[in-house]
């Protein structure tokens, strides 16, 4: 199966990706991911976006499909959650032509909405684990042991470089701008579910386990009586 996880940044994707890793086996391919570790090893890439990254605009389209594109060809026999990608109608398409090109598809798109003064709030308040990426929210899903994280037990719980109150501003702009008329283009589809992102995480965590297993439960529907061929 794969799935995409649609919505602004700091809607809770990371956190729910996080569920279902651990919980139904899924490999998650995280943009932001990959392109913080691209900065991180200094790779040509890395040094040309960092600065731009920082201040929350939207990276090459083109490049950041090529990460993704790695990543699936090695992992591509798993069940994949995209994790934020893709983050354009452009990208959307490009990648869509890809995965038709290895006989895959996208079998559902989940979207989390949310209002943008609480995803301000949720980002402000956030910090990851530095050694498994694990996320918290200093108030709302703090670490069991402060300074602890609850997942591998390291003690390097950090605030992103570019979780700043002007990064945050302007990558919900560029969301806005650039990411949003996403909905449309799979709406048109007839493969995203909604979800409403402003609850209690576990409230959250059930109705993107219920969504998935009734997902699950179509597409083998649809494989035994012959609907379309997987590889």
């Amino acid at each position: 199966m794969f799935l995409v996880f649609f919505g602004p940044p700091g809607c809770g994707k990371g956190t729910q990706a996080q569920y279902l890793q651990q919980e139904n086996g899924f490999t998650v391919i995280s943009s932001g991911d990959l392109i913080r570790a691209e900065i991180k090893a200094q790779t040509e890439f890395g040094k040309q976006i960092e600065e731009s990254y920082k201040t929350g605009k939207l990276m090459p389209g083109d490049t950041v499909l090529s990460l993704v594109q790695k990543v699936v060809a090695t992992e591509g026999a798993k069940s994949i959650l995209f994790d934020g990608f893709p983050r354009t109608v452009s990208q959307a398409t490009a990648f869509e032509n890809y995965l038709r090109s290895i006989h895959r598809q996208i079998d559902a798109v989940i979207s989390f909405s949310i209002a943008d003064n609480v995803i301000i709030d949720r980002i402000l308040g956030r910090i990851t684990c530095a050694d498994c990426k694990h996320v918290f929210h200093v108030s709302s899903n703090p670490p069991s042991i402060e300074g602890v994280c609850d997942n591998c037990g390291g003690t390097r719980l950090e605030r992103r470089s570019d979780d700043t109150s002007e990064s945050v501003r302007q990558r919900l702009n560029e969301y806005h701008l650039k990411t949003e008329p996403l909905k449309e283009f799979y709406k048109s589809k007839g493969i995203m579910v909604g979800i409403n992102a402003n609850q209690p995480i576990n409230l959250v965590r059930r109705q993107v386990q219920q969504e998935i297993d009734a997902i699950s439960g179509k597409s083998k529907k649809e494989k035994n009586i012959g609907t379309y061929s997987r590889c």
